[in-house]
């Protein structure tokens, strides 16, 4: 907590006599930290965001991919003649808002925002050939701790599934899971990577998990 001091300045000789000070009342009222009320505490940082807020934790706007992709056929000729036709991935949105900022809300909304921020990430920037068909995006663990703001680990895989290369064929990628961690309130939502954590015991995940309000980026904000 800051506390502005503000400095008095000139000499305040022959306002106030030496009796001055004598002549308060014991019974004058004062206010202890204790007896101070929560009104009397700051509660905001900037007048609106509130003091230790996911938003109050970084500076500027949301970092994240941004663009939107739409899948569309795309034909090719495979070496023997054949026409086969393919269609592309495309981005899927980012959510609004949780529903509702209770676990399961929060770990919903973390579960979809995730999907579209891979697929952003994979897509935005690419241009084929190699055509991407496939985005593989699974959950398959997932863990919360604490609150205001709520803490998410996913255990996910996020990776291209397949493309079309130019001469018609197409590659399989193998697909292996990895980390992220999300810290969401009512203000925003702040995201690191956890690479380590498909190396990891589960046992060890939350005590291994960086932090994404120190090491993660700002990645939505919540009116």
């Amino acid at each position: 907590m800051l506390t502005a001091l503000g400095a008095v300045s000139g000499a305040l000789a022959g306002c106030l006599d030496a009796g001055s000070d004598n002549e308060r009342s014991d019974d004058e009222p004062t206010q202890s930290s204790d007896e101070r009320t929560d009104d009397d505490e700051p509660t905001q940082s900037d007048g609106k965001t509130p003091t230790g807020s996911v938003r109050s934790q970084f500076d500027g706007e949301p970092s994240r991919p941004e663009c939107t992709r739409d899948s569309k056929r795309i034909e090719v000729e495979d070496e023997g003649g054949e026409t086969r036709e393919y269609e592309t991935a495309a981005t899927v949105p980012y959510p609004d808002a949780p529903s509702a900022y209770t676990t399961d809300g929060i770990v919903d909304f973390v579960d979809e925002f995730e999907h579209g921020y891979v697929t952003h990430d994979l897509l935005c920037g690419r241009q084929g050939p190699p055509h991407v068909l496939d985005i593989h995006y699974d959950v398959r663990e997932s863990e919360t701790w604490g609150e205001d703001p709520t803490v998410v680990f996913l255990l996910r895989t996020d990776a291209i599934g397949s493309m079309l290369h130019e001469d018609g064929s197409v590659s399989v990628a193998d697909v292996a899971p990895s980390g992220v961690v999300y810290a969401v309130d009512e203000t925003g939502a702040a995201r690191v990577e956890f690479d380590e954590a498909a190396t990891l015991e589960s046992d060890e995940w939350r005590s291994r998990a960086p932090d994404p309000l120190a090491d993660g980026d700002l990645v939505a904000t919540f009116e």
